[in-house]
């Protein structure tokens, strides 16, 4: 039987922005926060159960190294001194229970009512389920922003290998043109070696920000917990934002927040009601370890009853505890409105900076345009014998980095876009 083996050609997809936000509930941080997520799904379910009562078996065995007695002391009588009867005490013991003693109980209690304490306190779980919830889809917005700054960064940074690459084409070109002018005894050996001095400094400036590339794709792999060695293009578009701040999934989860702030305060003022609580159980206290017999006692001690609790005087500790409790509120309440205000601030700030990057763009272009013309011109003239190679490279120089700052430019568009997309809420 004949083996066939194909091979295909490995090929490094680059990947766009839009993927790799894809990818975010593959980080580990992101994984993270869902289970804790999940820790407060079973804290939901713990607070449940306190209002339906709990069940309980209890089983106790002993065995006492003193029989159990009850001591009686009795007076007697013993003489006759004047007329008067004399007694005498005289002590003596019955027995309990043998040295062996078993308890088994069987006890359902019910909290009938606690001053809506368990009430709250299910409302709280539920609550803080909900913010966990709303932190998880912040956490997402973080990390995408993250990748954004870093996807921003890997693009301008391909762009200058792009731009550096094309200036070490161009002095290549320039160096063969050269030679012949040296051969031809029409240029000195000094402008020669400057041309190679400026090739080699492209190529060191291409590694050194290659170096740089590679450590932001690390980086950006780590984020999202897969291997990522290319990026895509980014696009960008003038656009108008529209925010509603109050629909933020970090905003949201403050508001949480304050509604868990005056749940703590019905939790605190709980105390001051009585707790009421009812308790029935099968009960039997025995010789022997099966709880059938009892030469002493009876064995059947199951009951039903109610227990009362409270509170007549504590020092002020629960109006303590009630006015702490207020006061996180108010506290909570100053966080939440100067958050909205910071975030509020930063947006405007951003908004400025974005359209004013637009103005920077479009004057970048036009100065690509008149470097172009400018490295034409030196370049003609130096193939001409008319410019010396300073002048080249020079010009060569500024062109390169006319390229690479449009490219930066937009990059900070692209990432400052990415920014007032994801803060102006949903």
């Amino acid at each position: 039987m004949k083996k066939i083996i194909l091979f295909f050609p490995l090929f490094i997809l680059a990947q766009n922005f839009d993927s790799l936000k894809n990818e975010i509930q593959n980080s580990l941080k992101y994984k993270i926060k869902e289970k804790q997520i999940e820790i407060y799904k079973q804290k939901v379910i713990q607070a449940k159960a306190l209002n339906v009562g709990k069940l309980n078996l209890e089983y106790n065995g002993a065995y006492f190294f003193e029989q159990p007695v009850m001591k009686l002391n009795t007076l007697e009588p013993v003489a006759i001194n004047n007329n008067q009867l004399v007694y005498k005490e005289i002590s003596s013991s019955l027995p309990m229970s043998e040295k062996k003693h078993f308890i088994g109980e069987i006890k359902y209690s019910y909290p009938i009512f606690n001053g809506f304490a368990i009430t709250n306190i299910i409302k709280k779980a539920n609550l803080n389920l909900i913010k966990q919830k709303l932190e998880l889809k912040n956490l997402k917005r973080v990390l995408t922003i993250q990748i954004a700054q870093i996807y921003a960064n890997i693009y301008a940074l391909n762009q200058q290998i792009k731009a550096l690459n094309t200036q070490k084409e161009a002095i290549l070109n320039s160096k063969q043109k050269a030679e012949a002018l040296y051969n031809a005894e029409l240029l000195d050996k000094s402008n020669l070696d400057e041309i190679d001095a400026k090739y080699f400094e492209t190529i060191a400036s291409i590694q050194n920000i290659k170096s740089q590339q590679k450590s932001l794709l690390e980086t950006l792999s780590y984020i999202i917990n897969k291997q990522i060695n290319k990026i895509d293009s980014i696009y960008i578009s003038h656009k108008n934002f529209k925010p509603n701040f109050l629909k933020r999934s970090d905003v949201k989860a403050i508001k949480q927040t304050l509604k868990i702030a005056n749940v703590d305060i019905q939790i605190a003022k709980s105390k001051l009601y009585p707790f009421i609580n009812f308790a029935v159980a099968l009960k039997k206290e025995a010789d022997t370890a099966l709880l059938n017999r009892n030469d002493y006692q009876n064995i059947d001690k199951s009951y039903a009853g109610i227990s009362i609790t409270y509170n007549i005087f504590d020092g002020g500790e629960i109006k303590s505890k009630i006015e702490m409790a207020k006061i996180a509120k108010i506290e909570n309440q100053l966080f939440f409105n100067d958050y909205l205000k910071q975030i509020k601030t930063e947006y405007s700030n951003l908004l400025n900076q974005y359209n004013a990057l637009f103005y920077q763009l479009n004057s970048a272009k036009k100065e690509i345009k008149a470097r172009e013309s400018y490295y034409e011109y030196i370049k003609a003239k130096f193939d001409e014998g008319f410019a010396d190679v300073s002048d080249l490279t020079t010009a060569l120089a500024k062109l390169t980095s006319s390229k690479a700052k449009k490219e930066i430019i937009k990059s900070q568009i692209f990432f400052i876009e990415k920014q007032l997309e994801l803060n102006k809420g949903e």
